[in-house]
């Protein structure tokens, strides 16, 4: 484990760069389970704003966050973010905090591998511990602290509620499969932390049975579901004829052993030589991976992998602006999310408000929650061989995907925009809002004697 220099808010004047892409009553249902309006309360459609002090702790923010956040900072009197940094290391686009009161932490980052046994990969990631947070905290007085994941902020958070009086609100990001092998020390803080808790918000389904298994009760779970960025979505424009995108995939994100990509090479060259067919994959990113994949894409074999099949072309874009994604994805057939475990991963949302087709790992919870087989999408398991596995495999769901009849295909896009509608910034944000008014009621009951056991 090694430490990156510790970033300063003192010292914060330069322009940053970080990832270019690369409820409750009769409301019906959404994909996750959850209720598709927008509060358990009054407070989604009577435009009022909560009256409190609100302070957000994250570690920085992506810029799909920022027009959730905005909607929260509406929503709000007075609610102000702390970020442990301005970037990862790891990432690379330019930041927006507009409209966002921002103070970035003193912090000391850690430099760790994961090392998920079952998916096989090992990847770096990054832990960042601030440790101001409590002079911070007293600083600012708040009402209700809101603190993102289960760590070294959310402990210290936690920490100060217990001592101020105020009240405190998790905000949890996880999957059941991203959570395997976290040890006994791990489980006995989070549920220490899910006791002291007033609210805690969840992103999906699988997040919510990770919850409720370290002991959060149902009237502590509030749904924060993730949302594409609406400041890029894709516009109406005709697309190119079926036959010119079909067989031309696109893969966005890190290029990373977590993210799949060269399990995903192997496995489509393998399904191009035993089927005789011609696909083309366009890597949209960057990371560790890229210097393999360029050497695959040459027609080279590397230290791993034998060359592959010749009707088998990749494309490497690098990292692209956001803005530049709808025309990518207009460019092509499907979106190819080959990963091997993310706790939600945000392009199948992205890719659905396009109309695209998701031919997605099931150990990404937004796969398991959105895509419904040969409705929107397929599900397959990048672990899986053909022989032993219930679920498709690569192989099984290129084969489906390039079955399907243009009238299926073009029905699929549109069912893709319809099913991901609800995910908007403000839907986002009024599960937020929802957590934070309930633990400021469990305060006032509180004062009055009459706190729920």
């Amino acid at each position: 484990m090694s430490a990156v220099l510790p970033t300063n808010s003192d010292s914060d004047d330069s322009p940053q760069t970080c990832p270019l892409v690369g409820s409750s009553g009769n409301a019906p249902a959404a994909h996750d389970g959850s209720a598709v309006t927008e509060s358990r309360g009054s407070m989604a459609t009577d435009g009022l704003m909560l009256d409190a002090k609100a302070v957000f702790l994250t570690h920085y923010i992506p810029l799909y966050q920022v027009r959730v956040l905005q909607e929260i900072t509406k929503r709000i009197r007075d609610f102000q973010i702390l970020l442990s940094t301005p970037i990862e290391p790891n990432r690379d686009f330019q930041l927006d905090w507009s409209g966002l009161n921002v103070e970035v932490q003193k912090t000391v980052t850690l430099r760790r591998r994961w090392r998920h046994a079952k998916a096989g990969f090992d990847d770096p990631l990054f832990v960042h511990v601030p440790y101001d947070t409590l002079k911070q905290l007293k600083r600012i007085r708040p009402d209700v602290v809101i603190s993102h994941e289960l760590g070294a902020r959310s402990l210290a958070a936690a920490r100060y509620c217990r001592r101020s009086g105020a009240r405190l609100v998790l905000a949890t990001f996880m999957s059941e499969h991203t959570e395997q092998g976290r040890g006994r020390v791990r489980s006995w803080a989070r549920r220490r932390l899910i006791r002291s808790a007033d609210a805690i918000t969840y992103n999906g389904p699988s997040c919510r049975e990770v919850l409720l298994s370290l002991g959060a009760r149902e009237d502590q779970l509030f749904h924060l579901p993730y949302a594409a960025d609406d400041r890029i979505a894709a516009t109406e424009t005709q697309r190119p004829a079926e036959s010119d995108v079909r067989r031309k995939l696109l893969c966005i994100g890190q290029l990373s052993q977590r993210k799949g990509v060269l399990p995903l090479v192997r496995q489509a060259s393998d399904f191009c030589a035993a089927n005789n067919e011609a696909i083309e994959i366009t890597f949209v990113g960057d990371g560790p991976c890229r210097s393999e994949l360029e050497t695959l894409a040459s027609g080279s074999s590397t230290d791993d992998n034998a060359p592959v099949d010749s009707r088998l072309k990749i494309h490497l874009l690098g990292n692209r602006p956001a803005a530049e994604l709808p025309e990518l994805m207009r460019a092509h057939g499907a979106i190819i999310a080959p990963t091997l475990a993310d706790e939600w991963l945000l392009v199948t949302n992205e890719g659905m408000h396009a109309g695209m087709p998701i031919i997605g790992s099931i150990y990404a919870q937004s796969v398991t929650t959105l895509v419904r087989n040969r409705r929107n999408g397929w599900q397959y398991d990048p672990l899986a061989s053909e022989a032993n596995s219930s679920t498709l495999n690569l192989s099984g769901a290129l084969k489906s995907y390039l079955a399907t009849d243009e009238s299926t295909i073009t029905a699929m896009r549109e069912n893709a925009k319809h099913d991901i509608r609800e995910y908007t910034p403000q839907r986002s944000a009024m599960g937020a809002i929802d957590a934070i008014r309930s633990a400021l009621n469990r305060r006032d009951a509180d004062s009055t004697g009459n706190a729920s056991s």
